[in-house]
């Protein structure tokens, strides 16, 4: 697909060139023997004018010397269809007539001197003819452009041919695995110099991915260890007498061990590109568990919480991803308002998390998906809206936010969630 549209361009260039040209020189041809025909009748008429001052100074009747030039004494004797038309435009010194008659005028200072030189024009005489020169010619010159053509195709072949085999040294290599070793097959030329620098690239790239998964390997064995300990842990401690209090702390803690637990599954298959695709999950109870788990940040608070969800709407999405979008973005939710209502509706193609509190900055809203980013009364580390946008890219979700001063709204859009259509 590629060469050919090469291969198009390079004859397209060349053609389009070759009528230009040809246009261009049919033009200047045509403008080229009009205007020498006319500077040929100007011509005619000077001298005949010289002829008629001498005349005129010797007394005797002006007679033009052409039989179809003829001497008018005064603007009243020229015909009608040359005054009319000089009346509208004094300076002119061409005009055409009735039927093919054409003339040409020059002004003397005593009188007019006209020619009729519809039989003298050569030009329109030989104008079928010009043309099918001009037509022959063009001819001869596209035959031409398209030889030219071919043979800078036949060129261009050769020059792009490295350029081919590194498309196709990348294009083979698999996902897992990137090319290497491959510059010194090119000469050192442009296309070798690129290969190497791509080499280097790549290199880099190689680098980076073997850190990045050896990174996960590591967060992977060293905090799943002490996360089931702890879980473990928490089990044993549930078995033991404890007070009101302390089960209530336990119970806290076992929540956030709880999304610890879940946060980690959905941060390493993100790393290693795992699938977060589910058959079906059940919108509801993901809701309302995140929202018992949220609870205690609208402890005390007047605030109000409307669910909004169809008891049926199931989502193709891991319930781990889905818990950790809603965690986020409803703990934000009860976290910046302090009054008023927080509503979590959805449909089979979206899920928005509305307030009622102030709004988000307008300049807050530039950078709000940014790792890092938060906002001014925020205790947080500002990594959870920038973790729930990459989720989101991962899975084809499309987020976005709207806010003014009568609250802020987020939007999932779930049009395509993993490659499969909802």
């Amino acid at each position: 697909m590629r060469a050919t549209q090469l291969r198009n361009r390079i004859v397209g260039f060349f053609v389009g060139i070759a009528l230009f040209i040809s246009a261009l020189f049919g033009a200047a041809s045509f403008l080229f023997a009009y205007n020498i025909e006319d500077r040929f009748f100007v011509s005619l008429l000077d001298d005949e004018a010289q002829t008629i001052a001498i005349q005129l100074e010797a007394g005797l009747q002006p007679t033009p010397r052409l039989d179809f030039i003829r001497y008018y004494p005064a603007h009243a004797d020229l015909p009608r269809v040359v005054r009319e038309a000089l009346e509208a435009e004094p300076h002119r010194v061409e005009f055409s007539g009735e039927d093919v008659a054409h003339y040409h005028l020059k002004k003397l200072p005593t009188g007019y001197l006209l020619a009729e030189v519809s039989e003298q024009l050569v030009v329109r005489k030989i104008k079928g003819g010009m043309l099918k020169f001009i037509l022959v010619l063009s001819g001869g010159v596209l035959v031409l452009a398209l030889v030219l053509a071919f043979a800078s195709l036949i060129m261009a072949k050769r020059l792009v041919k490295p350029l081919d085999t590194l498309v196709k040294i990348v294009e083979d290599a698999p996902v897992e695995r990137l090319p290497q070793n491959f510059s010194g097959q090119f000469v050192n030329d442009e296309i070798g110099v690129f290969a190497r620098t791509l080499e280097q690239a790549l290199a880099r790239i190689r680098r980076f991915i073997h850190r990045e998964q050896a990174f996960t390997r590591d967060v992977s064995h060293e905090l799943r260890t002490p996360v089931a300990i702890t879980q473990s842990s928490l089990t044993l401690l549930r078995q033991t007498p404890l007070s009101d209090k302390q089960a209530e702390l336990v119970g806290r803690i076992a929540d956030a061990q709880h999304q610890i637990t879940q946060s980690l599954e959905v941060l390493l298959a993100l790393a290693r590109e795992e699938t977060l695709v589910h058959d079906s999950v059940r919108v509801l109870p993901v809701v309302e568990q995140v929202i018992l788990a949220q609870a205690e940040k609208i402890a005390g608070k007047e605030i109000g919480v409307e669910v909004e969800v169809p008891a049926k709407l199931a989502l193709p999405i891991a319930p781990s991803a889905l818990q950790l979008l809603l965690n986020n973005l409803i703990g934000n939710a009860f976290t910046h308002i302090n009054s008023g209502v927080v509503t979590i509706s959805a449909s089979t193609h979206s899920i928005t998390v509305a307030d009622t509190g102030g709004g988000i900055a307008p300049e807050q809203l530039k950078t709000l998906f940014e790792a890092g980013v938060k906002g001014p009364d925020s205790n947080g580390m500002g990594m959870g809206l920038s973790m729930v946008k990459r989720l989101c890219e991962k899975l084809n979700i499309e987020l976005s936010v709207t806010s003014s001063d009568s609250g802020s709204a987020f939007c999932l859009q779930f049009t395509e969630i993993g490659g499969k259509v909802n």
